[in-house]
């Protein structure tokens, strides 16, 4: 009889001291106080990244861009915005020619017109209009005046002296996007024969046509020309033979 008196007695004492202890740890937990940080970082998804990094991230990468690339314009612009006609520019050194170039849609426009289409006596350096230009041609022609008091084409005459041209025998013309080094394999006056003049070619006519150049030279040349390769050619008028033109056949040699 005790004996059950006494277990009931630690029975009793037992519960107290549970809900004692629920009581204490529940009060505790009500006085816990979670940081906002804490709170922020539990709400976040595990990939999302804190505006304050992307910010970050977004404005250092943009300004690296900014740092590595650098646009340069174009120098043919300037010409483009002047005379949408414009090719490039022609320059052989110790001469006048130094002048743009363009194409109109034939050629008679630029003989009586300059680079503005403005009237003009004294025309324009100009481009066959058969030719697309950019170095795309196996045959690009360039035509310009004979102007007795210099200008144009009028230094061309000086290729007449086998002095000049071994000493002027490479000259440039510059496309908008490729500086283009010319060097000359023949020269010679002749009437305005049009065969001088194909821009357009068979499988195996070229080579022909270049021989054809090389033997009307009033110069020897031994500079090569092979059929993979283009050439230019300056035409303008002479007058030692009838009806005469001056013609300057030129292998394209840029590196």
């Amino acid at each position: 009889m005790k004996k059950k008196y006494w277990l009931a007695i630690l029975s009793s004492l037992l519960l107290v001291q549970i809900v004692y202890y629920y009581n204490t740890v529940t009060a505790q937990r009500k006085d816990v106080k979670v940081p906002e940080s804490a709170l922020i970082q539990t709400t976040a998804k595990d990939n999302e990244v804190p505006k304050e990094a992307t910010s970050t991230t977004k404005t250092d990468t943009e300004k690296n861009a900014e740092e590595e690339i650098i646009f340069e314009k174009n120098a043919a612009t300037e010409y483009y915005d002047l005379n949408s006609d414009y090719v490039g520019w022609l320059n052989i050194e110790d001469t006048a020619v130094d002048y743009p170039v363009v194409r109109g849609k034939d050629n008679e426009f630029y003989l009586k017109h300059n680079f503005y289409k403005e009237e003009d006596v004294l025309g324009a350096i100009f481009m066959d209009y058969r030719n697309a230009g950019m170095g795309l041609d196996k045959h690009t022609i360039l035509y310009g005046h004979y102007a007795k008091y210099g200008q144009m084409f009028k230094d061309l005459d000086r290729y007449l002296s086998e002095d000049f041209l071994t000493n002027h025998s490479e000259f440039v013309f510059t496309d908008s996007f490729t500086k283009r080094t010319y060097k000359i394999f023949s020269v010679h006056p002749s009437d305005a024969n049009p065969k001088f003049l194909d821009v357009s070619f068979e499988e195996n006519e070229f080579p022909d046509f270049v021989e054809t150049l090389k033997n009307e030279s009033i110069f020897s040349s031994d500079t090569p020309v092979s059929p993979e390769d283009n050439i230019l050619t300056l035409v303008t008028c002479n007058y030692d033979v009838k009806d005469g033109r001056l013609f300057i056949h030129a292998v394209e040699i840029t590196e």
